[in-house]
């Protein structure tokens, strides 16, 4: 049968509308906060009845309307958002479509108390989409509004909402997530009448995140800062010592907006590679900061998701930034407490970004610069060197070229102290080999052979047909790092020159653990991501100088030096730190000084 083509009435085309815009209760204080914060509110409260099913009030002290604004906002597509085709391109608030209050209101018994600054304040009430009473009424400055029986006119929604617990809980992470992204606002959340959520203004990212989950976990996070021509990122990651399996906090914002990105996680988690254990997954606070033009955020009806014109140069930006992070000494552990979080600089994240003249790159070093880690001996200037000291020591160390090699102790035949300006660092002389080894050997599949010693009896080895079979599809990826092995007949194999190094290294112990480990499988070469690095990774574990190995004061240098050389020297292979710090302030705490 035919059907004739007709104008859907209003009414049902704010019910459509909804159905894309107001999922939940949730939903709606997405909505209706963004617009707080559009307004330029310095404190939003919002208050849930029944998980948002039975009431969702949200108020603010933002800039508020006029009654004839108030109206209007009630149309669909009304917005003072945009005035025309060529704002799209360049969109800097959080909502610009016009379709959030209508949309409520058509699904709810909807009421809007609003006021300019001065003026008369207006009072809206709305049932179902349709507008019911308009009054004067006493108000100060700002917007109150209040959404009872969420989908009472559309029972077959209301059937898909999840328990009031549930539905309290997507409230819940719906707030912490804008309180994260703007902690120049003061954000109060009640449930029933139960505080769920209450942060003051703060200057400072950590101190909200802080408020939010406590001062032992907000310590754990370390700044990210860095400047690529597409992108500035900015944020905290966790250290990897505290990144754990299972769930993790990672938030993603472009512009002081909230979105979802897999591949940026995954660039984020990439610069974690060899630094946290297999399984594990590092909290992220990300905030990217990208000329409008660069970014669309009008290609999902919720908003969560954009469109970058240059995903991949964005992609590579969050990978480097995080490693940058990963490269400086606060990436590794402290021991003793951390202490309060304090405010120490103004709010980067939630900064709006004019135009892309504002993102001229500062250069890598810039990004996440490096400190003067090292104390450097007083030095006479009549004999040039340091008082105390043997000159044949001075090196430069840590990106600093006025700092000289520390004088260093070996603990228990396995750890090494070295001062530091700002206290003690203690180097687990395994995991530090560990990354040396690893590096060296990565580098060396790009850059040729490594240099190997000829043995004078060489080894001759038997292994399992599995084993074997392993050593010949990996025989040259083990010459270039110093194996040279040749078959001897059945399953045996004969071994004419070895890697070397360090003075103490077992050649028949590492290349069987090595034979076995590769094929056996553990978490630590079944996390790599070719032969190249499997070998690499294997061969640093069983490798390095073990605990329990005495080092001499050249050895112990040497391998200060090289350590220091690498990309990450702050982190094993395994996730586990190569160096823990001990500040001179907790020393201080301990003495009672």
């Amino acid at each position: 049968m035919a059907r004739r083509i007709r104008i859907l009435p209003d009414s049902l085309v704010n019910q459509i509308a909804a159905g894309e815009v107001v999922e939940r209760p949730a939903s709606v204080v997405k909505e209706l906060v963004e617009n707080a914060l559009d307004a330029d509110a310095t404190r939003i409260s919002i208050a849930i009845r029944n998980g948002g099913k039975t009431e969702i009030r949200v108020a603010d002290d933002g800039c508020g309307m006029s009654r004839d604004d108030a109206l209007l906002s009630l149309d669909r597509h009304a917005t003072s958002k945009l005035d025309e085709r060529d704002d799209l391109t360049a969109i800097r608030t959080l909502g610009f479509r016009g379709e959030a209050l209508p949309s409520i209101a058509s699904v709810s018994r909807f009421t809007m108390e609003t006021a300019e600054s001065g003026a008369e304040g207006t009072r809206l009430s709305v049932t179902a989409g349709r507008i019911s009473d308009v009054a004067a009424c006493a108000r100060r400055r700002g917007t109150t509004v209040v959404v009872r029986s969420l989908f009472h006119n559309v029972p077959a929604r209301a059937k898909f909402l999840r328990s009031s617990a549930a539905e309290a809980r997507a409230v819940s992470e719906v707030v912490t997530t804008l309180a994260l992204a703007h902690p120049g606002v003061a954000f109060d959340l009640e449930s029933n009448g139960k505080e769920l959520l209450s942060v003051e203004p703060t200057a400072d990212l950590r101190v909200r995140v802080a408020a939010l989950w406590g001062e032992e976990y907000a310590g754990e996070l370390i700044p990210v800062s860095a400047v690529t021509e597409a992108v500035r990122v900015d944020g905290l990651v966790q250290r990897p010592r505290s990144a754990t399996p299972g769930g993790r906090r990672a938030y993603l914002y472009v512009n002081g907006r909230s979105f979802a990105d897999r591949a940026l996680l995954r660039a984020a988690d990439r610069a974690y590679v060899t630094t946290i254990a297999p399984g594990c997954r590092p909290a992220l606070f990300l905030f990217l900061h990208v000329a409008p033009e660069r970014v669309d955020v009008n290609v999902h009806p919720t908003k969560a998701e954009v469109r970058f014109r240059e995903h991949a140069a964005v992609e590579a930006a969050v990978e480097e930034a995080v490693r940058a992070t990963l490269r400086t000494l606060e990436s590794s552990p402290t021991l003793g407490r951390t202490g309060r979080v304090a405010e120490t600089r103004p709010p980067r994240v939630p900064t709006p970004v004019p135009g892309a003249e504002e993102l001229a790159p500062r250069g890598r070093g810039e990004a996440a610069p490096q400190m003067s880690l090292f104390v450097a001996p007083a030095v006479d200037p009549a004999a040039g060197e340091a008082s105390g000291e043997d000159s044949s020591q001075a090196g430069p160390l840590e990106n600093d070229p006025g700092a000289v090699r520390p004088m260093l102790w070996q603990i228990h035949n396995t750890y090494l102290l070295a001062e530091t300006r700002s206290g003690l660092i203690i180097v687990d002389q395994h995991s530090a080999h560990e990354r040396v080894l690893y590096e060296e050997i990565m580098a060396s599949f790009d850059a040729g052979d490594r240099e190997s010693q000829r043995l004078l009896f060489p080894l001759t080895l038997r292994l399992t047909p599995a084993e074997l079979a392993l050593v010949e599809e990996l025989s040259g990826l083990l010459t270039r790092i110093g194996f040279e092995i040749e078959p001897f007949g059945g399953n045996t194999i004969i071994v004419h020159a070895v890697p070397q190094p360090h003075p103490y290294f077992d050649a028949e112990r590492c290349l069987r653990e090595m034979i076995a480990e590769l094929t056996d499988g553990s978490p630590l070469v079944d996390a790599a991501r070719n032969q190249h690095q499997r070998l690499a990774l294997t061969f640093a574990c069983k490798g390095a100088i073990k605990a329990g190995q005495r080092l001499s004061q050249t050895e112990m240098s040497e391998l200060f030096d090289r350590l220091f050389a690498t990309e990450l020297p702050y982190h094993d292979i395994h996730g586990r730190p190569t160096i823990i710090q001990l500040p001179l302030a907790e020393i201080h705490n301990r003495f009672r000084r």
